[in-house]
């Protein structure tokens, strides 16, 4: 369909939405979405430990040295406290996305079904954490 003739479109002038980006819940988005970056920077740290181990010994040894230095060191450390937090805050939303019925049986409430998230989490950081230190083999 064509308009008759010329008419005045209305537009709002561009802004940015209420209480953006310092207040509300922009903050916490913006901070979820950050931990991106984590996610992409440790896994290019992995592929480059898998590449050093099939370049040989001498590689392996470098990149070992490489993750000593004091750099890599502290960005493990936040990227470790970012990445928990963002775990943490995923499994909060995760009830939203499942159904309600699981098979035959019903969804358990939502609280259980995080505390239970929650529980594996810590369980595996743990039993990774005791393994990785020698305690369990």
């Amino acid at each position: 369909m064509k308009p008759g003739g010329p008419m005045p479109t209305r537009t709002a002038d561009p802004r940015p939405p209420d209480k953006y980006p310092g207040r509300g819940r922009y903050p916490s988005y913006l901070a979820f979405g950050a931990s991106g970056a984590f996610l992409m920077i440790s896994a290019l740290l992995l592929i480059r430990g898998v590449w050093a181990l099939g370049d040989g010994g001498a590689a392996w040894d470098a990149y070992r040295g490489a993750l000593g230095h004091p750099i890599s060191l502290v960005y493990h450390g936040v990227a470790f406290i970012g990445l928990t937090w963002f775990a943490l805050r995923l499994f909060r939303l995760f009830p939203a996305t499942q159904p309600y019925r699981m098979g035959p049986i019903k969804r358990p409430a939502d609280a259980v079904l995080v505390a239970g998230l929650y529980g594996v989490f810590f369980t595996v950081l743990a039993v990774g954490t005791l393994f990785l230190g020698g305690a369990l083999l």
